[in-house]
């Protein structure tokens, strides 16, 4: 490739293959894992939470039934202490059944703790826990069940418990009758927080407990935070609202919004109503009753994100592998654009990569082969067509005698200018062509004219003057010179202008043009012509540079200096005197323009 030629453009920004390579091998291998566990975690989600959902209202309803026992079986002790009153007064006198309390303690069993036979003169005897019985509550609770009983029907009472300062219990009565009418009435106080206490065990810390009576009444409560306590908050909850609207034994399961001063936004709670229409309620932050899921999925997270960096890490070792291999493969390619023809790509795979670099070396031998005998072709061909140009330039010399060398001095001098300006290959080949071929026009040129030994009349001078024109119409009709066709047609431009042909100045010369000017000029002021006589080197160089800005470009004259300095500027001896040469006929005014 040729020093100028325009470099490979910059190859489009694209995307990576190792890019394109990752992201397949991690869609193909963590989407599926991602979907199956994004399907896992959804069935685990919904088979923990109607799990954790089962366990919380299957608490509910274990206290519900609990609660439902521990009342049927007081109700059944109580009837069978009846029972068995009924046969002892039946039996013998009132008197004498009522004599001391040994009659009723062998009943005193289970959560039944108190036992209490009133007769109906209000005489009575009792069993048990006789503190639990004293208080106003309770008291109040006794002349109810009493009054009640004495009519003939069993009573239950409302719990208390919590509100009234004392342990959760009720009190319950039967009739006691005799002969066929009541004789009293026996009535027993059923402790309840041992049955509340069984239930709640299995309970964790974090869940609320509490229970309503069928008026909406608190009588017990685990874990409830104080702000369910005041003002009654509790009435307000979602749940408790539906139990006092169904009024029923529905069991059921709901999440709602916390009131206001928890810690906590939603609430999951249970319910459930015993058989006495008392409201059974669970509740425990929801967030933490679906703790196990979230757990899952955190954990399932986890181990995807360890899949995930052992994928990439995977998918980089693989696609390193492929794309290395190819990295080599463009960056030889590129370089063999570049005109490298020698790279070649060391790729040691065994797979289609390693085929492919080894197919690829042998066609870069093959364009290495190629290439140079293209070069060794071109570079004849270039010594043919430069040998052409000096033998065609020594031809045009050859017509005056007085000139004889010019072309190829002009063309010597030219070039050290130019390699003085930095100009590209192209353009110093450019400049070799027309330095050689600058006065070709003066094959036009009559030898009469050219061959004159003494200085020309005015009309010849004008003739001269055409030569300019006359080369660069000989050239126009070859298109690969149009570059160098300025050397011929503007080589006796001015800079300041007044030259022929086309009156150009300054930077509208063509640089072609104006460092021919130069070198042109210099030979002819250092050559003996007929009508003029040669001037010593260093004299003419001292000239050049007086006409820089005048006639010569000042760019041009400052290389030309340089190259003077350098010694790259050697005249011809046999075409100059440096002082010794013969007197010649007198100089005219436009001499130099006649000499070239």
């Amino acid at each position: 490739m040729s020093p100028d030629a325009p470099a490979p453009a910059a190859p489009r920004r694209r995307i990576r293959l190792l890019w394109i390579l990752l992201a397949v091998l991690l869609l193909t291998s963590l989407v599926p894992l991602f979907l199956t566990a994004y399907k896992l975690i959804d069935i685990n989600r919904e088979s923990l939470e109607s799990a954790s959902r089962e366990y919380q209202l299957g608490v509910a309803s274990t206290i519900v039934e609990d609660l439902n026992s521990v009342m049927a079986g007081a109700h059944n002790q109580l009837s069978a202490t009846a029972h068995y009153l009924e046969s002892q007064l039946d039996r013998t006198s009132e008197t004498a059944a009522l004599k001391g309390d040994g009659l009723l303690a062998p009943y005193l069993t289970g959560d039944l703790v108190l036992l209490r036979y009133t007769t109906r003169e209000g005489n009575l005897i009792e069993v048990g826990d006789r503190l639990r019985a004293r208080g106003p509550v309770l008291s109040q609770s006794f002349f109810e069940a009493f009054a009640a009983s004495m009519g003939g029907e069993p009573f239950v009472g409302r719990p208390v418990g919590q509100a009234s300062g004392v342990k959760p219990c009720v009190i319950v009565s039967v009739p006691v009758s005799s002969r066929g009418s009541v004789r009293g009435v026996l009535a027993g106080i059923v402790d309840l927080s041992a049955s509340w206490e069984r239930a709640l065990a299995s309970l964790g810390m974090h869940y609320i407990s509490f229970a309503l009576d069928d008026a909406g009444e608190l009588f017990v409560a685990a874990g409830m935070p104080a702000a369910l306590m005041e003002a009654e908050a509790y009435r307000k909850l979602e749940i408790v609202t539906r139990f006092r609207r169904d009024r029923g034994s529905v069991m059921e399961i709901i999440p709602f919004e916390a009131p206001p001063g928890l810690s906590v936004k939603e609430l999951l709670g249970a319910r459930g109503a015993t058989e006495r229409g008392w409201g059974i309620f669970v509740l425990v932050d929801r967030g933490l009753a679906y703790a196990s899921v979230a757990e899952m999925r955190r954990s399932v997270y986890q181990w995807a994100l360890v899949a995930v960096v052992l994928a990439v890490l995977a998918s980089l070792v693989f696609t390193r592998a492929i794309t290395q291999p190819l990295k080599i493969l463009v960056d030889r390619t590129r370089r063999i654009a570049g005109g490298d023809f020698t790279s070649r790509a060391d790729v040691g795979s065994r797979n289609e990569i390693g085929e492919l670099a080894e197919t690829f070396n042998l066609m870069g031998e093959e364009l290495q082969r190629h290439i140079g005998r293209l070069k060794q072709a071109a570079d004849e061909n270039n010594q043919l067509f430069l040998g052409t140009i000096k033998a065609l330039a020594a031809a045009i010399d050859e017509k005056d005698p007085y000139t004889r060398g010019h072309s190829d001095r002009v063309h010597r001098y030219a070039m050290a200018i130019a390699r003085r300006l930095d100009l590209s290959w192209q353009e110093m080949r450019n400049v070799t062509v027309g330095a050689l071929l600058h006065d070709i026009g003066k094959i036009g040129i009559e030898d009469a004219i050219l061959r004159k030994p003494a200085s020309l009349s005015d009309k010849e001078f004008e003739i001269m003057k055409r030569h300019p024109v006359k080369g660069a119409y000989i050239l126009s009709e070859l298109p690969q010179m149009k570059e160098i066709i300025p050397a011929m047609r503007n080589h006796h431009e001015k800079w300041a202008g007044g030259g022929y042909p086309d009156n150009l100045k300054g930077e509208q010369i063509p640089l072609i043009a104006r460092i021919v000017q130069v070198a042109d000029t210099f030979d002819a002021m250092t050559t003996n012509r007929p009508y003029q006589r040669a001037m010593r080197m260093d004299a003419a160089v001292a000239r050049i540079q007086e006409l820089g800005g005048i006639a010569f470009d000042p760019k041009i004259v400052a290389a030309f200096k340089e190259a003077w300095q350098a010694g790259d500027l050697r005249g011809d001896p046999e075409a100059t005197t440096g002082g010794e040469a013969k007197e010649q006929a007198p100089a005219r005014v436009q001499a130099s323009s006649h000499a070239g």
